[in-house]
């Protein structure tokens, strides 16, 4: 991270240090991805809305002395999606890395954001700073609006690791693919390869090589989505698409 350039712009932040592709890097990192507590999270936020969720960004933000309050901004707006909506498209969780100060630059959230439509935009007398200490995680759905907040510190480091999860029927912020090719999510345990992106979204949403499930074609199966299970049946394990996928 000490190689690490900082922002070059407004947004990124001109004190501010980011770290990507995480599992090349540190592959403990999965460990957090598929954190049990974190993935019940999920589950309630995310299923209601698609058969399953994929990671769509995981990256370290370290806030330098001296840097200022990040725009606020929805994390949702990658995607052309109305608001306000009871579905949501994001859900990211923040780990504290280290402690979460009003004074080190706590990231910052707009309670009750989340609610609003488009035509709102949030003020920074609206915000409120995540204090927490070191080790803890927070959360927070696409639609809140958010942002870094002001390192007021002449040598404290503000460090975070941001996982972002989407609906799995989206398209990821980052390409999963080539952060975690084939040959590295073969030897992850099953559930991390699945939720990085390796894993079929039913009907039949993202199927590799002779219309089979991902995770089956990096590890060798020959198992086809065509064969054994009906994907096309009415019953898909409570997932309701036309309920779920079609409503905005």
């Amino acid at each position: 991270m000490r190689e690490k350039p900082k922002g070059a712009t407004e947004f990124l932040g001109y004190e501010t240090k980011r770290l990507h592709s995480l599992f090349t890097k540190a592959p403990s990192v999965g460990d957090f991805i598929i954190h049990p507590q974190v993935l019940e999270v999920m589950d309630s936020a995310l299923l209601p809305w698609c058969d399953s969720y994929r990671l769509s960004t995981n990256s370290i933000t370290a806030i330098g002395p001296q840097e200022t309050s990040q725009m606020l901004h929805r994390g949702d707006s990658l995607y052309p999606l109305p608001h306000p909506t009871e579905r949501n498209a994001l859900c990211s969780v923040f780990w504290a890395l280290t402690d979460f100060t009003e004074s080190n630059g706590a990231t910052r959230v707009v309670p009750g954001s989340h609610l609003w439509d488009d035509e709102r935009v949030a003020e920074e007398h609206e915000a409120i700073s995540v204090v927490m200490p070191k080790g803890s995680f927070g959360v927070m759905v696409g639609a809140m609006w958010h942002g870094g907040g002001t390192n007021t510190t002449s040598d404290e480091w503000r460090v975070m690791m941001l996982a972002g999860y989407s609906l799995g029927w989206l398209r990821q912020e980052q390409n999963m693919y080539l952060a975690v090719p084939p040959e590295r999510a073969r030897e992850m345990p099953e559930r991390l390869a699945r939720v990085i992106g390796y894993n079929v979204h039913k009907p039949f949403l993202g199927w590799a090589a002779d219309i089979q499930d991902p995770y089956d074609v990096i590890t060798g199966s020959d198992a086809s989505l065509m064969g054994g299970e009906d994907h096309f049946a009415e019953d898909t394990g409570g997932f309701d698409q036309a309920k779920s996928v079609r409503r905005a």
